[in-house]
C-alpha cells in the first residue's frame, strides 16, 4: 500500500510505503489466544482420558505457533518512508522505529526500474545517487510498483 502526502513545509511529498496486511495485531493476538484455549482443552481432554503425553506436546505446538506467528506479524508491520523536497531526498525504512536512514541531494537522484526473473516477471525499484542505491518497496507487487515509481518520478520533476 502506498500512501503520498503533502509536505506541510513547503512543496514536498512523503511516501508511506506498507505491505499488504490482512489481520491487526489485536486481532492476531486474539487468535492467537482462543487457538491457546483450544489447544488446552483438547489436552486436558486426552490427559483426562489417560493419554497425558498429548498436553506437553499441545504447549510446544502452541509455542511454536505463538513465534511464527510474531516472527511474521514484525515482516508485515514494517514500513518506508520516502520524503522529497527541493534539497534533499530522505529514505527511512523500520518496524516500530527508523532501523535504517539514507539522505540523497534532490537534484542527483535517479530512480532505477530493473527487471529480472524469468522474460522480467520481477522487478526492483532503485533509488539513489552518485553510486549509492537503496532498493525501495521490495515486498510490493509488479503493479504497486508501478504505481510507486510513475508517482515517485512525477514527483522528483516537480521538486
Amino acid at each position: 500500500m502506498i500512501n503520498i502526502d503533502k509536505v506541510s513545509s513547503g512543496n514536498g511529498y512523503r511516501f508511506v510505503i506498507l505491505p499488504n496486511c490482512s489481520i491487526s495485531w489485536r486481532q492476531l493476538v486474539v487468535f492467537y489466544l482462543l487457538t491457546c484455549l483450544l489447544a488446552l482443552a483438547i489436552g486436558l481432554l486426552f490427559t483426562f482420558g489417560g493419554m497425558w503425553l498429548v498436553l506437553p506436546f499441545s504447549g510446544l505446538e502452541m509455542m511454536a505457533l505463538g513465534t511464527a506467528l510474531y516472527l511474521t506479524s514484525r515482516k508485515v508491520h514494517r514500513r518506508e518512508v520516502i520524503t522529497l523536497d527541493s534539497n534533499r531526498v530522505t529514505i527511512e525504512k523500520g518496524v516500530s522505529r527508523v532501523d535504517q536512514s539514507w539522505e540523497f541531494k534532490t537534484a542527483g537522484t535517479r530512480l532505477i526500474d530493473e527487471k529480472y526473473g524469468a522474460a522480467g516477471s520481477r522487478r526492483k525499484l532503485v533509488l539513489g545517487a552518485y553510486g549509492r542505491y537503496v532498493e525501495i518497496g521490495e515486498f510490493l507487487d509488479n503493479l504497486e510498483k508501478d504505481e510507486l515509481a510513475f508517482r515517485l518520478k512525477d514527483c522528483i520533476i516537480r521538486v
